[in-house]
């Protein structure tokens, strides 16, 4: 409640900026920063650094940022395909192809990354998890992720109900990301990963036209097959896609030295221990 209500503010003041450094300072930073500033201000009533919700730099987290943004392509690359494979549609190269414009692709989907990560998966996940038990704070999040994305009136009720599956299976998978290495690189760079390979192919991103190095051409398949207008994050093959990635990251222990310890749940009086980032 905080990170929205600060956002606002800058939301406007962000609007009253040059147009050379609105370029730069996109609106998806400065909800980033509406959210970092929220933090920062719970993490300093509780005397815990801001590393401990898992934004501590370092080659490590590099090296996660970028697992993450390869993981993020290809689990994209593995939906279009198959969209493909089923005749959904074909891709003709964009009208214009400017290099540049991957480029301010790619710093907007950061921004939309750190953004929604550390709103979903920082300090309000990892307070709930400590409060909640795991699955109840991914149940809960997930379903808020949900709902904090767009979904147009006039798509078909089935289609509808595919996206908001495979957000729903998105929120959970970012969710393990952070699990399973106790920082919010993974979960950052598997979806900024996803987002900038949808754009640029041309397909919409959560519902948002974007402009990328192609244009896809929707054959006349069923909307739920393809994602219509919408993207792929409409077609149910992402939900096989996303279903196969929760499974994976289930299975998978994670890095040793870097999962996350949740303490049973309490009922007790008193605050158990804050949760930090790489403690197992």
């Amino acid at each position: 409640m905080l990170a929205v209500a600060l956002m606002v503010p800058l939301m406007m003041l962000q609007t009253k900026l040059p147009d050379a450094v609105r370029r730069v300072a996109m609106q998806p930073f400065v909800a980033f920063l509406a959210t970092l500033a929220a933090t920062a201000f719970c993490l300093r009533r509780e005397r815990q650094p801001l590393a401990s919700v898992g934004l501590s730099g370092g080659l490590r987290w590099g090296r996660d940022l970028g697992l993450g943004l390869l993981g993020g392509i290809v689990l994209l690359g593995a939906v279009a395909l198959a969209v493909r494979g089923a005749d959904g549609y074909h891709l003709v190269p964009a009208a214009v192809r400017d290099g540049s414009l991957l480029v301010r692709s790619a710093w907007m989907m950061l921004g939309v990354a750190l953004a929604e990560e550390l709103l979903f998966h920082g300090y309000a996940f990892q307070r709930a998890l400590r409060g909640m038990g795991t699955l109840r704070a991914q149940v809960v999040l997930s379903v808020l992720f949900c709902l904090a994305h767009p979904f147009d009136d006039t798509m078909a009720g089935s289609t509808r109900g595919v996206a908001m599956i495979n957000t729903f299976l998105a929120g959970w998978m970012l969710g393990l990301c952070y699990l399973r290495t106790g920082q919010l690189a993974l979960p950052v760079g598997v979806h900024m990963g996803w987002n900038w390979a949808m754009g640029c192919l041309g397909f919409g991103v959560s519902g948002n036209t974007s402009k990328g190095w192609w244009q896809p051409i929707l054959h006349d398949r069923a909307e739920w097959l393809t994602g219509g207008s919408y993207g792929l994050e409409a077609s149910v093959a992402s939900i096989v896609v996303l279903g196969a990635a929760v499974v994976g990251l289930t299975l998978w222990k994670g890095f040793p030295s870097a999962q996350v310890s949740v303490p049973a749940v309490s009922s007790g009086p008193g605050h158990p221990p804050a949760l930090g980032a790489g403690q197992a």
